[in-house]
């Protein structure tokens, strides 16, 4: 549910302005008004940034989790971090370069450059030059003094001595001041400072847990020094001026807040064109649907909170869409191992642990009404066929998936028109339930034969009626039978977003046929070898790694395509959204 809010404002002495703030801060349950353009507390914010990137970067280094920091002084931790990255970077710079010089003096062999200089006292120079072998063969070499140092089928490195530089129609190659050996042992060196950077970067992050209380204090004094610049202050700041959203009723406000401060406060109702902002609160079983919802957009504080709805029919429709009871099985021991390894106390961790035993379930049960383990066929006398529902594995029992699909997308939209016409009291909503329906019922006896033609054709001409006449509430009767002539060629969506249902009948088909796939392709490894406890191997390889890829295929499937039937085809219907969430003024370290 969304939870009523209350807009206070504060009126008190200039003088207590910044302790007032600080006890509103700690009382935790207010969304300040601040204005659009707020002034931001630029040190605190570059301090906070420092802190958030060295502990991203240390967290990828992080070995022990239970490691126990040493050094409390979060600023000495991120400035070593700072020095060692500086000096990593020079390092990988002065690398790259020390490479390329050896890429450089390879073909040369090992020998000290500074050796020349002897002879270039004597009035002779060395030229070095790498040529290809065609252009190689095409040199006239006589009258000059030259050797080959190396020749491979890609170049041949040569060396000219000559009081001249020679006329060889290619530039001779600059070599580096230094010589292998040197540059070996200084990439060698490099390369153990880059290793003994990793070991402090691992000594460092050890202090995670120091870098985490200072990331929070500094994000509770950038809020606080946020509030404190961006408060309004009258008659020359000798009052200040506090303006919010609470939860919270204004006397229970006040009294929490406490006596020592002198303040006056009036609390007042939303008004229309107020940005208010919203606050869920859900039941533990529908806390999961506020993270889903939070995915998409935030309900405005006018809308209602779809949590429930989207958490349980995103469940049915992910069940159905993988609905293998082997998969779903997988599924839930990944969330038994998660709930018995991961220790963690956090809320968002637990609500998606209550999610993925939700969704594990859903795999489950339609795995067992569709009779799918694995991709396994059944024999006939199976008993586990008894409580089969859903067949995908004839022409008929598809042909029937696929109405139940398009059925429980029409229960779907049904429910948001429901919802819309509740809040709103739109007749065209319930005219759209009636088109909904009295479409199918005509559908259903003018192909299938069945009873309710008539009664689903004149249900079908009141469904459009009712939007023809209540789309607008024009009392201009040419005005409102426009748009309510605009409204009805809304059929055209309606009828897609009813067929758009159909993905849950084909993502099911397509896990399906994919278990069958791996299946058929173990089996041929396991008849391809001769022996079957060295073709046993192979096999279950091929079906270890096949599943798993559908299992995965099937998991994106589920929440893509979940979560779209409810965010598209069903909001469009009945939520309006853009909604501002609410953000409390509070304190988040401990």
């Amino acid at each position: 549910m969304i939870l009523p809010m209350t807009k206070i404002t504060f009126l008190g002495l200039g003088s207590q302005k910044e302790a007032f703030l600080k006890r509103l801060q700690e009382v935790g349950v207010t969304h300040l008004i601040l204005p659009a353009e707020t002034e931001e507390p630029q040190e605190v914010a570059r301090e906070l940034q420092k802190v958030g990137d060295a502990k991203k970067f240390l967290a990828r280094r992080l070995t022990d989790k239970k490691a126990t920091p040493s050094q409390n002084d979060y600023e000495a931790v991120c400035a070593r971090r700072d020095a060692l990255a500086h000096e990593e970077a020079s390092l990988q710079t002065e690398l790259a370069i020390l490479k390329k010089d050896k890429a450089l003096m390879l073909p040369w062999g090992d020998f000290d450059p500074a050796s020349l200089g002897a002879l270039e006292a004597k009035g002779f120079k060395a030229y070095f030059y790498r040529l290809g072998q065609s252009a190689f063969a095409g040199l006239d070499l006589s009258g000059l003094h030259s050797f080959v140092v190396s020749d491979t089928p890609g170049e041949v490195a040569l060396v000219v001595f000559g009081q001249a530089q020679p006329e060889l129609g290619v530039l001779p190659e600059k070599l580096p001041a230094k010589g292998l050996s040197r540059i070996e042992r200084e990439i060698e060196a490099a390369n153990q400072r880059l290793t003994a950077i990793q070991a402090e970067y691992a000594e460092l992050a050890r202090n995670l847990k120091t870098l985490e209380k200072a990331e929070a204090s500094l994000t509770d004094e950038l809020t606080y020094q946020r509030a404190v610049l961006n408060t309004d202050g009258e008659l020359g700041d000798k009052l200040f001026l506090v303006r919010c959203w609470s939860p919270m009723a204004a006397d229970e406000l006040v009294k929490k807040i406490g006596p020592e401060f002198a303040f006056h406060h009036y609390a007042e109702e939303p008004q229309e064109g107020d940005r208010v902002p919203v606050l869920l609160s859900n039941k533990p079983a529908f806390a999961p649907g506020e993270d889903l919802v939070g995915i998409y957009s935030h309900p405005n504080y006018s809308d209602f909170d779809p949590s429930g709805l989207v958490l349980w029919c995103f469940t049915i429709f992910y069940g159905m869409i993988i609905g293998d009871a082997g998969y779903g099985s997988v599924l839930l021991l990944i969330s038994v191992l998660l709930q018995l390894k991961v220790k963690s106390e956090s809320p968002m961790f637990k609500r998606m642990l209550r999610l993925s035993y939700m969704l594990s379930c859903s795999t489950i049960f339609f795995g067992l009404i569709s009779a799918s383990y694995f991709g396994v066929a059944l024999s006939d006398d199976s008993p586990l066929k008894s409580i089969m529902l859903m067949d995908l594995g004839t022409k008929e029992g598809q042909n029937h998936v696929m109405l139940v699909s398009c059925v429980m997308g029409m229960v779907h939209l049904t429910v948001a028109l429901l919802i819309k016409l509740y809040r709103t009291k739109d007749l065209a909503a319930l005219g759209w339930i009636l088109v909904t329906w009295g479409g199918y019922l005509l559908f259903d006896g003018k192909v299938a034969g069945g009873p309710y033609g008539e009664i689903g054709q004149w249900t079908l001409i009141a469904g459009f009626a009712l939007v023809l006449l209540f789309t607008s509430n024009s009392r201009n009767v040419i005005i409102r039978l426009a748009v309510g002539l605009n409204g009805v060629l809304g059929v055209v969506q309606l009828f897609a977003d009813v067929l758009s249902y159909m993905r849950l009948f084909a993502l099911g088909l397509a896990t399906m046929y994919m278990c069958q796939t791996f299946n058929l392709l173990g089996g041929m490894v396991f008849d391809a070898i001769p022996w079957a406890w060295v073709g046993a191997l192979p096999a279950v390889l091929v079906l270890v790694i096949g599943h798993s890829i559908n299992i995965v295929l099937g998991i994106m499937g589920g929440v893509v395509h979940g979560l779209r039937l409810n965010f598209l085809e069903w909001y469009r219907w009945c939520f309006e959204g853009d909604g501002l969430p609410f953000k409390p003024f509070r304190q988040v370290a401990n």
